[in-house]
């Protein structure tokens, strides 16, 4: 699946972006949050290629999607863009938050991905968001917790990401480093019409 596809999908992401920065996020926030609200960590070590990250506790609005990666996060996305854009039961407009993260559950072998995704965005502390009126879409609470992530740029597509996520886990078991394998997170910080110094992650939660 080509980058032009991609931007199509995401396109509603860039615009929302541009049009909705109304938060005014932690001046300590990461550069690659671009002014928006961003879930809060402490670096703990950087490693040559991944760092460990201790996340505080953080709210999240999900939905499951069943299908390939790009359908998932593309169906995923919409749902949630629908919602932020006040398709809730307050019909209240919500500000852009970064990362969209998207849950991969590769298969046994390790050679690709499931049908089964979970796509969420962040909820920024002290905000208290308006029910969704679709009933696929909850309020996910994850407790603060140790993440290995893996950085990297360009324009990340499913293959890619697990391509990254081996990586990553093949450094963390040199480093003899627990962590669950079982499924990443690929979080993705960009609008699509960000054509350079893009950031990407993958994350592993340590074991």
């Amino acid at each position: 699946m080509n980058n032009l596809y991609i931007l199509v999908l995401l396109a509603p992401f860039g615009v929302l972006a541009s049009e909705q920065n109304e938060l005014q996020p932690d001046d300590e926030s990461p550069w690659f949050c671009h002014n928006l609200g961003c879930p809060k960590y402490s670096l703990v070590k950087k490693y040559e290629t991944f760092e460990v990250r201790i996340y505080e506790a953080s709210d999240w609005m999900t939905t499951e999607v069943e299908g390939n990666y790009m359908t998932a996060v593309s169906k995923g996305f919409m749902r949630l863009f629908r919602y932020i854009q006040g398709d809730n039961e307050a019909g209240q407009k919500i500000p852009m938050t970064a990362p969209v993260a998207v849950v991969v559950y590769p298969t046994a072998k390790g050679t690709g991905m499931s049908n089964n995704h979970s796509v969420s965005f962040f909820v920024p502390p002290g905000s208290d968001p308006p029910k969704p009126k679709d009933g696929r879409i909850h309020k996910l609470s994850v407790p603060a917790g140790t993440m290995y992530v893996r950085s990297f740029g360009g324009f990340a597509m499913g293959t890619i990401n697990v391509d990254q996520a081996k990586s990553l886990a093949a450094d963390l078991k040199a480093k003899g480093l627990s962590f669950d394998g079982k499924s990443f997170v690929a979080a993705g910080y960009d609008p699509p019409f960000r054509p350079f110094n893009r950031h990407n992650e993958v994350w592993y939660h340590a074991a």
